[in-house]
């Protein structure tokens, strides 16, 4: 193997691990936590506010600029932020670990869960420009491959592998091998020499404003909020619609689990994908499997009776595959545009962020909507934001290709 090749490999793998461990904070948050703590005794008033601990994720582009600009130049531009995030980060669940999960530690524990997913989001800023920055355009489809399915690991660590775990464990024991993990993946960035930035680069200090005046910059945000918008609202109902349809909730909770699993699969589909076409044409593939998915899942909520199994594992097979096809596209398409920047951090992460902003409007609209009007209505807003995603990829590519060409070129 040539030295590139071996160098390139090592450096994807460090930014894997990385984003496997940026997945944990919101596994815990979203699934461990509010099991855990009504398990203790906590409150439902208390643990309405958990997901708000994730809520860093939604905002991180505010100090994107700053995690740009600022670093030690005797550690890296990327390091300096990576390293003591992760150390924060294993300090936070190593505490936990020691922390009783009942109602009078609910605020520190969700002071914790808070302080981890802000230092996750501030990790995931410095992993995102490390990627961009230092993996050539034809390898950001592999990476971001990387990025979905990996995040997707954590997120099944942290969640449901934490609930087995500390069902079989204990608490103190499971807690802390997830602080090994923790300190294992960063072991490959503590061991890493990063060169010095490109000058083009630090020429000009990052800021938002910058993002707003590139050419094709709110195009691309507004495809990237709609690509995956509707699969978070089938993501969202499915489980709502099996539960009110007399579902047991062993049932329900292996259709979410399959669910989580297919989206991992997904993201290797539009790896492949990528392999032998466009990324255009990839996200597509990813719409339509996210449409046909809303269309069973219409026809089932439409229909007289509870739903049929057959069409309830078809429907998850391609909404769960789907979400993860549309998830690597998109942001493959986004890493792309951020790489032919000089403030790939920040630029990737405003896209990050109202994206997740728009995935939990969308959800939440749709839950609403199908309180208020039925499933088929909810349902219905997932059609909508499908076809509209597909309307806005056919009508930017050529717009953002010629800006890909030209800014290539310069």
């Amino acid at each position: 193997m040539l030295p590139w090749k071996r160098a390139m490999r090592k450096l994807t793998v460090m930014i894997a691990c990385l984003y496997l461990v940026q997945g944990l904070p919101l596994g815990l948050a979203f699934h461990a936590y509010p099991t855990l703590l009504r398990d203790g005794g906590a409150s439902l008033e208390m643990i309405a506010w958990v997901p708000l601990a994730s809520l860093s994720w939604v905002v991180k582009f505010l100090w994107a600029p700053a995690v740009e600009n600022r670093w030690l130049l005797s550690v890296g531009r990327r390091r300096s932020w990576i390293l003591p995030m992760q150390a924060i980060l294993a300090s936070c669940i190593a505490t936990m670990a020691l922390v009783p999960f009942n109602q009078s530690n609910a605020a520190l524990l969700l002071a914790l869960a808070a302080l981890a997913a802000f230092v996750s989001a501030t990790q995931d800023i410095a992993t995102d420009a490390l990627a961009a920055e230092r993996l050539p355009s034809d390898a950001l489809g592999a990476i971001n491959t990387l990025q979905v399915a990996c995040f997707m690991v954590g997120m099944l660590l942290g969640g449901p592998g934490t609930l087995i775990g500390i069902g079989t464990l204990g608490q103190v024991t499971t807690l802390l091998l997830l602080v090994a993990v923790v300190l294992v993946c960063g072991l490959p960035v503590l061991f890493w020499r990063e060169p010095a930035p490109v000058q083009r680069d630090v020429a000009k200090p990052a800021a938002l404003g910058q993002f707003l005046h590139r050419a094709a910059s709110l195009q691309l945000l507004v495809l990237g909020i709609a690509a995956t918008a509707g699969g978070a609202v089938l993501f969202a109902l499915v489980k709502l619609i099996l539960v009110d349809a007399g579902w047991e909730l062993s049932e329900v909770g292996l259709i979410g689990t399959v669910e989580s699993v297919l989206i991992i699969v997904g993201c290797f589909i539009a790896y492949a994908l990528l392999a032998k076409t466009q990324v255009w044409q990839v996200l597509l593939i990813g719409l339509a499997m996210v449409l046909l998915a809303g269309l069973l899942w219409l026809g089932m909520s439409a229909g007289e009776g509870p739903p049929a199994v057959l069409p309830v594992w078809l429907s998850v097979v391609f909404g769960g595959g789907g979400i993860g096809v549309t998830t690597v596209a998109s942001y493959t398409l986004l890493m792309r545009y951020a790489q032919l920047g000089v403030q790939p951090g920040t630029d990737f992460s405003v896209f990050q962020s109202f994206q997740t902003l728009g995935e939990l409007v969308a959800a939440s609209a749709a839950t609403a909507i199908a309180a208020q009007a039925g499933y088929s209505a909810g349902l219905s807003l997932t059609l909508g934001i499908v076809v509209f995603a597909v309307a806005i990829t056919l009508g930017s590519r050529a717009t953002v290709q010629r800006f890909y060409r030209h800014t290539a070129k310069a």
